[in-house]
């Protein structure tokens, strides 16, 4: 049986979700960025906001950096998530592309250097660092009761970190959001499982990737 976390510590990763990402919304918005210069913008902002989070948090409850994926992972793990995420990210993306919706990068007026740059290699470094190290490790190591198995409460943070990767990305659609839940429990699970965000990465980047390239 899997523990649900608790209200108080669903409420707090929320928060933190809102610190990581409402101050670059607003900032974008203020500095009225056009679309393809908050897409770079809000990737740093997010990532170095995220980085500054854990760096508290670890100093606040004296844990590691390697706690919160900061760490290499075994070779093995690294081959198993190209292996596992390469297939299954083909599957998705054609899938998608026949769901009639616009994709995240409809309207982006970008090269292709630039595609690659922020959705291949910045975003999947980006978002797994905020949802995978900053918001499933707060959860699964402060989410539920003290009696809870540690791996029983690390599935439930993994999972319900991909609910809510899943949600944001129901703004392009409800299959893009689906696919983003499949995306966000892969790689929560290859977090778990390694202990480091890499395979995470690399995950989120095949997923990324065909999203490109059959978009």
């Amino acid at each position: 049986m899997i523990a649900v976390p608790s209200i108080r510590a669903i409420g707090f990763t929320l928060l933190l979700f809102l610190v990581v990402y409402a101050p670059a919304s607003a900032i974008a918005a203020l500095l009225r960025l056009q679309l393809a210069a908050a897409v770079p913008f809000t990737i740093l902002f997010t990532f170095l906001a995220a980085c500054l989070l854990i760096r508290w948090q670890s100093i606040r409850r004296q844990e590691r950096l390697a706690d919160y994926g900061f760490s290499l992972p075994a070779p093995r793990t690294v081959v198993f998530a190209v292996i596992v995420s390469a297939p299954i990210s083909l599957m998705v993306a054609l899938l998608l592309s026949n769901a009639h919706e616009p994709g995240p990068l409809a309207g982006l007026q970008l090269s292709a250097w630039s595609v690659v740059l922020y959705f291949v290699v910045g975003a999947p470094v980006q978002e797994e660092v905020i949802f995978r190290g900053l918001l499933q490790t707060t959860l699964a190591h402060h989410g539920t009761l003290p009696a809870t198995p540690r791996v029983t409460s690390a599935v439930a943070a993994s999972l319900s970190v991909a609910v809510l990767f899943g949600a944001i990305h129901l703004v392009v659609g409800p299959y893009t959001a689906v696919a983003a839940f499949v995306l966000g429990a892969i790689a929560g699970e290859f977090r778990r499982r390694s202990g480091s965000l890499i395979p995470a990465v690399i995950c989120h980047a095949f997923f990324n990737l065909g999203g490109i390239l059959w978009g």
